[in-house]
């Protein structure tokens, strides 16, 4: 007897992200499950097809020039990439290597670059081509790497105006063009805090359409001006330092459903009443963190439905139980993990279902 693909379906679903709360998918039980019969290969193979990492980006597209069952391609969503001018390493490719990645999966949702090239330069006319004749429509874009006085930022965001989630993980220094970017950011992820230029070029178009904001480095004085048109439509704020200019883009947020802190800031602020998941993520084994304004914080939010807590959690229990709120508590140190989907309740999760909203 042959198990329902839906049933498998389920089943894979439950074995793809493990590792909890950092979820990397299953890579070795989905490439068994694949082999285990023809009922079980197209499934497991849907899943291992989702995402194809930076290492592993080069044999891909070498496989894909050759694979005789395209539609597997169909199902790739994700693409983590190293782009170079000069080969050197097994994970580096060469601009042409995107463009045959990019013709043999139009239905590409999200695009990490790492880039040891300074510009696409004559490339962007190959990669534009074949975006139009694919239709490809990226919704996500992750710069992790590249020189901080290169273009490259530019020449991506003119490539794919289609871009609502956008993550900058590197220092940017080069000055925004004079066009306009078409693209209406959802979530803006900033691992270092851009010129006061460059942000609002970011945002220009983003004005009502920002909803979910994360600051890795501590904000600059002109940042929450920067900001000021977006906050009141932000529904989640991250923030892993914390300092004066923090306080003032959170007291712009007055339509905030989440708010996650790295460590409890030496004063702890008023948080909005709107507040429906609060999160604190505690990275100190050593030092004693004081629990009494986080007590009194959670006692104050009228709303709070969700509580997620990292570190020694004490007496929050007993008060989370008494609001009816629910604590999700760990001693793993982790930061918040998301998929690039669109949400109508915090927290979002990394689930297969999100798969529904990448294509």
């Amino acid at each position: 007897m042959h198990l329902p693909e839906e049933l498998i379906c389920l089943i894979l679903a439950k074995v793809y992200y493990i590792n909890p709360p950092f979820n990397t998918p299953d890579y070795h039980t989905l490439s068994a499950c694949s082999l285990l019969s023809s009922h079980w290969r197209g499934p497991a193979q849907t899943l291992l097809f989702r995402r194809i990492t930076l290492k592993a980006a080069a044999a891909f597209a070498k496989f894909a020039d050759t694979a005789s069952n395209k539609a597997l391609l169909s199902h790739v969503r994700a693409l983590s990439i190293a782009l170079t001018q000069n080969l050197g390493r097994a994970d580096l490719c060469l601009v042409s290597t995107l463009v045959s990645i990019l013709g043999h999966c139009p239905q590409l949702y999200e695009l990490s670059i790492n880039a040891q090239l300074f510009s696409l330069g004559e490339d962007i006319s190959s990669i534009s081509a074949i975006v139009h004749a694919a239709s490809i429509s990226i919704r996500s874009l992750r710069l992790m790497e590249c020189s901080v006085h290169s273009p490259i930022l530019y020449e991506l965001i003119g490539l794919f105006p289609s871009v609502e989630f956008l993550t900058l993980g590197v220092e940017i220094a080069a000055a925004p063009p004079s066009w306009t970017p078409a693209i209406q950011l959802y979530e803006l992820m900033l691992h270092r805090t851009p010129p006061s230029d460059l942000l609002q070029w970011l945002l220009s178009s983003s004005g009502t359409s920002l909803r979910i904001l994360e600051m890795r480095d501590l904000p600059s004085a002109r940042t929450s001006v920067d900001l000021a048109v977006c906050c009141p439509h932000i529904q989640s704020l991250r923030f892993m330092r914390y300092n004066a200019y923090s306080a003032a883009i959170l007291h712009q947020c007055t339509n905030l459903v989440e708010l996650v802190l790295l460590n409890v800031p030496l004063s702890l602020p008023a948080l909005p009443s709107s507040l429906e998941h609060f999160a604190l993520l505690i990275q100190t084994y050593t030092a004693h963190v004081d629990l009494r304004p986080v007590v009194k914080a959670v006692e104050s939010l009228p709303r709070l439905k969700v509580f997620t807590f990292v570190g020694e959690s004490g007496d929050l229990k007993a008060i989370c139980d008494a609001k009816g709120v629910a604590l999700h508590t760990t001693l793993r140190k982790y930061w918040i993990l998301d998929d690039p989907v669109k949400t109508t309740r915090f927290p979002r999760r990394l689930s297969v279902s999100n798969f529904y909203s990448m294509s």
